[in-house]
Parts: C-alpha cells; structure tokens; sequence
C-alpha cells in the first residue's frame, strides 16, 4: 500500500491517476479543509480523513503501508502560516510512519531548496528535505521545478489574467533567473520509477524538463499557445511585492501569492540532461505539451471562481 499526502492537489490527483493505472494499492490522506477539496476521479482508491496534527489519525492511516510518498500542493501555501506547517506537519507524518514500520519515504520538494535561503518557500523545502534525510527511512528526494499541465496554477493563472488584461501583461523582473518546467505525465513517470528502485534510495534527484527558459520567456510561450498578443511588462521587484501585498488584503485568494516572488527570484533549473540520465527517457518540451491552454473554457469566470475562492 503506498500511502500519497497532498492527494487533492494539481500534483497529487496527476499521481494518484497514474499510480492507480498502474494497478497499485493507493490510500489518500485526506487533511480537514474548509476549502472544497478535489480527489482524481473515474478511478478506485481508498481514502483516510485526518489533520497532520493527529497522530493516532496518521497511524491509522499508516496501516499496511510499505511506502509514502509525500507531497505538497502549493495551490495551499497562500495560506498564513502553510510554509511552517508544512514543516511541522511533516515531522509527524515521519513519527507516524516510524510508529509503524514504514521504509520507503519519497518526498517531492523544490529546486533550489536550501535550509539556510533567505526566501521562506525555499527555506522550508530545505528543512524538510534534511528532515526526512535524517529519518532513517530508505528516502529518495525528487527536486520539482515549475511543473505545468491541464490543472496547475501557473500557466493557466497567466493565461486567466491575461484573458482579463488587454494589450499588457506585467510580470515580475527576475532579472536572470532562469526556469526548467516539466509536464506533469513526466513527473508522475519519475515518481513512478522511484518506487520501484533500491538504487535511487539516499539521493536527491533534480528534476526537469529539456529547455531554460527565464521568466519572460516562459509567459511568452504561454501566450503564444493559447493565441494572446500581450505586451510583458517586466515590473520591479518592490512594486511587485507591494502590490502581491495588496490583493492578499483585498482578495479572498490572489491569483499571484507571495511565494511566487520566490519562486520568480530564485527561478528553478538543473542540468538539462538529469532526467534521461536518472530515467531514461526524454521530457516533453515546453512548447509541445501545451495544448491545453488553446481549448474553449470560460477563462475569465474560471479567474473569479480562483479569485472568490471557489475553484
């Protein structure tokens, strides 16, 4: 039994799916929340409610289970205080999986993680990943870069606010930060390959796809798949910031949380080789898996539904 934290999330639904297709036993945990939570749908899979603060829930739902995989939908770190729970509520879920005998602890963070960063969405990946190392588990720590697909909230939010915009789309200046995105089916691929091998235990693995891009460049590609014209405007970092500031204090959910800053800043990027030489296989390009930004949907209500806090 493989037990998948953060179940509900764009990452979490992708691996549960593809897991499930791979005819493994899958248990979700599933963490109280007032916001709706969405599962993968179509498929079977067992599922166990429970706050990571719970430990007596969290060794219920360690029963029979040979591997965790954990996973963090940053859909949620907009949330007050999601980057130090996610640390606390990891080192649970560790005493939990000790109590019970589990081994094989696989724990997808960020590129660019560092204990010591100055920038919070990377100083807590890095806590974590030297966590779960110190565990004793047999752990495997896969570093994510930008991951993009149908439901994540990068490429789809650029191309809500862009479909409200007319003529300009500002973006951060994250001067030469440079980004690496990997589709979400290449993922769920190396996820996947992991469970299955002892020679990968005690390493991290950086993650990502075949092409650097910067920022700029990476919108423009977005752009220019769903067919929007806009002119990006590169807008400094505290005028950035400042404004992030304000839609937190005037929005019930921002469609750019401040974690974005660090992720725009930092940017995420690895050798272009290190999938094909972990996995064996080619990642999609950027330009190539990106046709989901060209289907019909209602994108502006979809930005008001994401904005009320109703997605």
């Amino acid at each position: 039994m493989i037990l998948i934290t953060g179940a509900t999330s764009f990452v979490g639904r992708a691996v549960v799916t593809r897991l499930v297709a791979e005819r493994l036993d899958v248990r979700c945990l599933l963490r109280p929340s007032q916001r709706k939570q969405r599962l993968a749908t179509g498929i079977l899979f067992s599922t166990v409610s429970g706050s990571m603060g719970d430990l007596p829930a969290l060794r219920t739902a360690m029963q029979d289970v040979t591997a965790v995989v954990h996973l963090t939908g940053e859909e949620d770190l907009d949330r007050e205080g999601a980057l130090r729970s996610h640390v606390e509520d990891t080192s649970n879920l560790i005493t939990a999986a000790q109590d019970a005998g589990v081994r094989r602890f696989i724990y997808l963070s960020r590129l660019g993680a560092d204990r010591t960063s100055a920038y919070p969405l990377y100083r807590a990946r890095g806590e974590v990943e030297a966590m779960v190392r110190e565990s004793g588990f047999d752990v495997t720590v896969l570093q994510a870069p930008v991951i993009y697909g149908p439901e994540d909230i990068s490429t789809n939010v650029v191309v809500m606010v862009a479909k409200m915009i007319f003529f300009v789309l500002p973006i951060p200046d994250s001067g030469l930060s440079r980004f690496q995105p990997l589709w979400i089916v290449d993922l769920t691929t190396c996820i996947l390959a992991t469970l299955g091998r002892d020679d990968l235990i005690g390493q991290t693995i950086p993650l990502g796809g075949p092409e650097h891009f910067t920022l700029e460049q990476m919108v423009a590609e977005v752009l220019k798949a769903a067919g929007l014209r806009r002119r990006l405007v590169r807008v400094r970092m505290p005028l950035m910031q400042f404004t992030i500031t304000l839609l937190d204090a005037l929005l019930p959910r921002n469609p750019a949380p401040p974690w974005w800053l660090d992720l725009a800043t930092v940017g995420g990027a690895t050798d272009l080789m290190a999938i094909p030489r972990h996995f064996g296989f080619e990642p999609c390009r950027f330009s190539e898996c990106l046709d989901y930004v060209r289907r019909k949907r209602p994108w502006r209500r979809d930005l008001l539904r994401y904005v009320l806090d109703r997605a």
